[in-house]
């Protein structure tokens, strides 16, 4: 009786061991094995279908690649563009909220290396839901995180002609500094917080617009990407054009901004009234519309003189 009952039970485990490789399988061919921004190797579906977004840099990069049918959740900061608000709100940049998230059953996530904490993302990558991350931090990797979601996405073809018309713009703007003798490109100080005093710095994306726009950063030598400034290196740098970035565009916020610099009338700027308001999610958001942030920027350094 022993040897039936050994044949079966070998049958019976052929069987499961088939059916394990023949799954595994298909669920290797339903996948792509693609590096992210930080060198992780993700597993993502081959048809991707349900996509949340967690940062407005990387909302903006899907909707503008054509997702906006996938798009299942966005942070509560996600305003652009308009079809972005009638999404379902997963929770604060920062603390975004894990269970909503797992709730609308995305089948991928795409976010930035920073800002959220380690809990949320373990728990997240616990679930088994592949996190791809992006992290430009200038225009040119703007434009390498847009193509890399395109092929992730399988926008590859869209993403392609979106990028082609951003490296268009770039080059019109490079051509036109490209006349431009460096000593008599404008010195800038883009004030970004108020309280402590903070500002641009190099190795991040506001650096390298205002640089391909014609300008020069006060603070390029800066020890960090977003160092806190006195008022008095402001003084002692003498900017040509000073940016602020009001948290909102209102006209009374734009005024305030720019009156609080006008009592400082030794500095280039303030005597030759050259300072200016600049919508802070063209210029803060890596994503697509750093294009205008640019033209924007060469636009105030070299039109409204």
């Amino acid at each position: 009786m022993r040897k039936p009952i050994i044949i079966i039970t070998v049958l019976i485990m052929s069987i499961c061991l088939s059916f394990y490789g023949c799954s595994k399988k298909n669920s290797s061919r339903n996948t792509v094995l693609i590096t992210d921004a930080m060198g992780r190797q993700i597993k993502i579906p081959k048809n991707v279908k349900r996509i949340v977004s967690m940062a407005p840099n990387v909302t903006e990069m899907l909707f503008s690649i054509g997702l906006d049918n996938e798009i299942v959740g966005v942070t509560d900061y996600c305003n652009y563009p308009e079809s972005a608000k009638s999404k379902t709100k997963i929770g604060g940049y920062y603390n975004p909220n894990v269970e909503m998230i797992l709730s609308l059953s995305p089948d991928l996530i795409v976010a930035t290396p920073d800002g959220y904490s380690k809990e949320r993302i373990e728990k997240l990558e616990q679930s088994g839901i592949p996190i791809f991350l992006v992290n430009p931090q200038d225009i040119n990797e703007v434009m390498v995180s847009m193509t890399l979601l395109g092929k992730v996405t399988g926008k590859e073809e869209i993403a392609n002609q979106v990028v082609d018309n951003m490296r268009s713009r770039i080059m019109t703007i490079k051509n036109k500094v490209s006349q431009i003798p460096e000593q008599k490109r404008p010195k800038i100080f883009y004030e970004i917080g108020e309280d402590p005093l903070v500002t641009v710095g190099p190795n991040n994306v506001v650096n390298d617009l205002i640089t391909t726009a014609g300008g020069v950063n006060v603070a390029k030598d800066a020890p960090s990407s977003w160092p806190v400034y006195s008022v008095e290196a402001v003084i002692m740098k003498n900017p040509d054009v000073i940016l602020t970035a009001p948290s909102t565009m209102t006209s009374s916020e734009k005024n305030a901004q720019i009156d609080k610099w006008n009592k400082y009338r030794t500095v280039s700027a303030v005597i030759n009234g050259r300072i200016y308001a600049v919508d802070p999610d063209i210029m803060l958001r890596s994503g697509p519309r750093v294009l205008d942030g640019l033209e924007k920027l060469y636009s105030l350094f070299y039109q409204k003189q």
